[in-house]
């Protein structure tokens, strides 16, 4: 993450984990926070949020505050292989589709 992200600030709150910062593209910026249960990480994906959307159709409403559905072109969660650095690369890149 600090390699590739280095504006994402790791934060804990809890059982919560992630990051958080602004993305900016296309001089525009986006509060993005990656977040994580400690308990549940790496089997359950994390939820990414932004703010704001650049659209709004690939969120998921459950109650809390939208989080994106960032699924897409066979890039499904594989604990193996994926990291919280790799929700925030197909965040950006759902960005640079939809702004």
């Amino acid at each position: 993450m600090d390699e590739n992200f280095p504006q994402m600030e790791p934060f804990q709150n809890g059982d919560r984990i992630g990051f958080q910062g602004l993305i900016r593209l296309y001089g525009r910026s986006y509060e993005m926070v990656v977040e994580g249960l400690i308990s549940h990480y790496p089997q359950i994906e994390p939820k990414v949020y932004l703010n704001p959307h650049p659209e709004e159709h690939h969120w998921y409403r459950t109650g809390g505050q939208p989080y994106l559905c960032y699924r897409r072109d066979g890039q499904l969660w594989s604990p193996a292989r994926s990291t919280l650095a790799s929700c925030v690369a197909v965040a950006i890149k759902y960005i640079k589709e939809f702004s």
